[in-house]
């Protein structure tokens, strides 16, 4: 197993009790704080039950073990999870949300041909083993397309216009902790050094600060759906002028190691969520920092995270 190149003689001192093991698998107690509550990504706001979350993710899991491949016209048990699923992601743009049926709808044919063009796959509009095996990995829980516009598209990867939802004029954003996490210094070390990499490509400036409440970057580790699923999810908020990082408290949080089966780098998803808050969406480069599959580490930027950010944000010069 190889370890990535430390920082600073600092943060090996830091984390030096975490690597007698060379990949750490770490847990943090759930916070349950009411700007969780107010502050509900689109996954959330439907899925307003961690507990009903859970048992929609089991049962779409369930239902990937069993099924066959399926094509327009075919029914099958459980369909309408998988149905749910790529409605949560943008891909259906249902208004209610739920009473799908077990049916292979034209709708469905139609959501398909565009995941499959999304992530790359051969596009056959039919449920296959390649399709589903997408479907079942861990991923970002940020949806691929938003209000109708994906920044995703056959390998080749866009950004839409971005208003900051920051205080006009504003350089220097502040990011805190939600205390009831108790993170350690190892983990404040890996989100600093996420933020500076960001902050080198933006020109902006991220200092950690302990006050959640007023911080410009609020981050909690909340109760999603168990291991796998949605690791993580990023939201913004224009009128309080606030940006939101929540990430599964449940899932196997691997710091600075090799992961291994179940494992979830910790940085790399901090990575893909801050690269949300600053304005990017979902990229169809798998080697992409804004990918939304998590299936490796990645806090290094692709070319096509370079080439959007600077849509955003300009080449920084300093």
């Amino acid at each position: 197993m190889r370890l990535r190149a430390l920082r600073s003689f600092v943060f090996i001192l830091t984390l030096s009790s975490l690597f007698f093991d060379v990949s750490v698998s770490i847990s943090f107690p759930p916070a349950l704080g009411q700007q969780i509550a107010r502050q509900f990504p689109l996954w959330f706001r439907f899925i307003k039950s961690s507990k009903l979350f859970s048992w929609f993710w089991n049962k779409l899991k369930s239902f990937l073990i069993t099924f066959k491949d399926l094509k327009l016209g075919d029914t099958f048990q459980g369909l309408s999870n998988v149905k749910q699923y790529l409605d949560l992601l943008g891909y259906l743009n249902s208004t209610s949300h739920s009473n799908f049926t077990d049916n292979f709808t034209l709708d469905l044919q139609s959501a398909i041909i565009t995941f499959q063009k999304n992530f790359n796959l051969n596009v056959t509009g039919k449920l296959d083993r390649n399709t589903t095996k997408v479907i079942s990995e861990p991923r970002c829980g940020v949806p691929d397309i938003v209000n109708g516009t994906t920044t995703m598209n056959s390998g080749v990867s866009n950004t839409t216009a971005f208003n900051p939802w920051w205080k006009e004029g504003k350089r220097e954003l502040t990011y805190a902790f939600d205390p009831e996490n108790n993170v350690s210094d190892g983990v404040r070390f890996l989100f600093r050094d996420a933020f500076e990499r960001w902050s080198n490509v933006t020109a902006l400036k991220f200092t950690e600060t302990a006050l959640l409440n007023g911080s410009d970057v609020k981050i909690a580790f909340v109760v999603f759906d168990g291991r796998g699923g949605a690791v993580g999810v990023a939201d913004t908020d224009y009128s309080e002028h606030v940006g939101s990082v929540y990430l599964d408290s449940e899932e196997e949080w691997v710091v600075r190691g090799e992961n291994e089966d179940g494992d979830v780098d910790l940085e790399s998803v901090v990575m893909h969520m801050v690269g949300h808050v600053l304005g990017l969406g979902h990229s169809s480069v798998e080697e992409a920092v804004m990918y939304p599959i998590v299936l490796e580490e990645k806090i290094d930027f692709a070319l096509d995270d370079l080439r959007r950010i600077h849509q955003i944000y300009g080449v920084n010069s300093k």
